[in-house]
């Protein structure tokens, strides 16, 4: 049974900024992940090498596929959405952990749930899926890293070479995409940033 927490919104003294900010959600993650020893996750990307060796000192085996790179590539060649997902060619049940920095923002709300679907379904039993959003009116006009460091501090870097639209998908939205998740906990910080940690069946 979906139990969706009700976000915190706290946007005292705050002006729209990426400032860096300490991730609630990545500790609760990384305790999760912390109890299987031999560990696996995904992250879609973008490439960061920060991202890189935070994962792998904490986890058996860290994959990347960087879907923004791609979804880059594929809407400038007119290519559809579903053409990028051919590249995540996991089979059921391979990770503990999928890593959703941004990527749902650069997907129209049609595309959502095919993609969280195939999130589902890689996962293992227990396995966790964390998600960040932005607000419509905090987001960036241009993509950022999304780069982490100890503490579960988060920063955040351009990526000057990726052209992608953003569409903004409210928490209604959100949370009924993630509906099959059993348990959906969000929080939304002061600098607009929505996380979403979901646990598959």
């Amino acid at each position: 049974m979906v139990t969706p927490s009700v976000p915190v919104y706290d946007y005292s003294h705050a002006d729209p900024s990426l400032a860096a900010f300490t991730s609630r959600m990545l500790k609760m993650y990384l305790e999760n992940l912390g109890r299987h020893p031999t560990a696996q996750v995904l992250d879609v990307g973008p490439v960061c090498q920060e991202n890189i060796l935070y994962f792998t000192k904490r986890v058996m085996r860290f994959h990347v596929c960087d879907l923004f790179v791609r979804l880059n590539r594929s809407r400038h060649k007119g290519l559809s959405t579903e053409q990028v997902r051919e590249f995540l060619d996991y089979p059921a049940g391979s990770f503990d952990g999928i890593n959703l920095w941004d990527f749902l923002d650069h997907l129209k709300v049609e595309e959502l749930g095919r993609l969280v679907n195939w999130c589902q379904m890689t996962l293992k039993p227990g396995g966790m899926m964390i998600i960040t959003s932005f607000e419509k009116q905090w987001a960036p006009q241009q993509t950022h890293t999304f780069v982490v460091s100890s503490g579960c501090r988060i920063k955040f870097r351009l990526q000057g070479h990726l052209d992608l639209p953003r569409y903004y998908h409210n928490n209604r939205i959100m949370t009924a995409v993630l509906s099959d998740f059993r348990t959906v906990k969000s929080f939304i910080y002061r600098n607009g940033v929505r996380e979403f940690l979901c646990k598959s069946d």
